[in-house]
């Protein structure tokens, strides 16, 4: 994946999906701007990051390049991936 936040050009406007979730159902009490964009390597998919009022907690939008479409979204809890204290810190 691929950090393409500074040029990437909108594929398709996500919010009426965004904005048609249930954040009471997915346990999130707000949502933020995008934070991120990444680009998977053979340009197939975006995975839009989004802010959210919960700790460590991201909405990602995953992006369809070639259909111009949303694919899906998932929570990426950081906290429950890598642990509140930096679990990617463990020593070997």
């Amino acid at each position: 994946m691929t950090d393409v936040t500074a040029t990437a050009e909108a594929a398709l406007d996500i919010w009426p999906y965004v904005n048609a979730l249930d954040l009471d159902e997915i346990g999130l009490p707000s949502l933020n701007d995008v934070g991120h964009v990444y680009r998977d390597a053979r340009n197939r998919f975006d995975q839009v990051l989004i802010g959210t009022g919960r700790f460590n907690t991201l909405l990602v939008i995953v992006v369809d390049l070639g259909k111009s479409t949303v694919f899906g979204h998932f929570l990426l809890d950081l906290n429950k991936e890598y642990g509140s204290s930096g679990g990617h810190l463990r020593t070997v």
